[in-house]
């Protein structure tokens, strides 16, 4: 099975540095056969570690940045909310498992967060992470990109970041 999770490609995460993200997934999709893609959409959850620590205050349930880019829900077979920088949640876990998944495509935003999150986890069990990396952005900018990359590839393989 090959399956495609797209993190995090909302409203509040559309900047300068990532506003082609969503348009480039789009056109991917409809060039790849993925037997299963799967989008996340990250909540805030009151009183997180996000609001206290790192003073986000956006993202919350009820705002309209949580929602995904126009397009982006559209292709996706599943949509996930969570509330972790990791994709990885209890139905994506009980997903792969099922499947007995050994890769996952890996497409969204951010670099820094989320998608290093998930691969990482990807990675320590024992599942392939697969950074599409013309297909996943950071709203701090491309040097923010590229550094995540070169971590990413130092620690999951450099033959995974397509």
């Amino acid at each position: 099975m090959k399956l495609l999770l797209i993190i995090d490609v909302q409203g509040g995460f559309i900047n300068e540095n990532t506003k082609q993200i969503p348009e480039d997934i789009i056109k991917h999709v409809k060039n790849y056969d993925y037997d299963l893609i799967i989008a996340t959409r990250f909540i805030n959850k009151v009183d997180s570690l996000y609001q206290t620590e790192l003073n986000m205050k956006e993202m919350t349930m009820l705002s309209p940045k949580t929602k995904l880019v126009e397009g982006i829900g559209e292709l996706a077979d599943i949509v996930i909310m969570k509330s972790t920088y990791t994709a990885l949640t209890e139905d994506v876990k009980k997903l792969l498992k099922k499947n007995e998944l050994k890769q996952v495509y890996i497409a969204g935003l951010n670099m820094e967060g989320s998608i290093m999150a998930t691969a990482f986890n990807l990675f320590d069990r024992d599942i392939k992470p697969i950074i599409l990396s013309q297909l996943c952005g950071s709203i701090k900018g491309e040097s923010m990109k590229q550094s995540t990359l070169e971590i990413l590839s130092h620690n999951i393989g450099k033959d995974n970041i397509l």
